[in-house]
């Protein structure tokens, strides 16, 4: 039984640990963003938004030929029987 408390009593420190690093660490974060912080997130929304633009014509070609293959498949099973 003195062996289940130990483990016990470890997880509490192991979480109160945990827990004192998460609230440090997330008033660290808080803090006032630096420009160049600001920058780069500008900066990497704009290259999020110009992948998705080119990514539509591919996502879209993929799907038509998908479908195309699917129903080629099915034609081609019904006229073979």
């Amino acid at each position: 039984m003195n062996k289940v408390t130990d483990i016990l009593a470890s997880k509490k420190v192991a979480a109160g640990l945990l827990m004192a690093t998460a609230v440090g660490s997330s008033s660290a974060f808080a803090a006032d963003t630096p420009p160049l912080g600001i920058a780069a997130f500008t900066q990497v929304g704009s290259l999020v938004t110009s992948y998705e633009a080119a990514a539509w014509p591919i996502v879209i070609s993929l799907t038509v030929a998908v479908i195309g293959i699917s129903l080629f498949k099915k034609f081609s099973k019904k006229a073979a029987s």
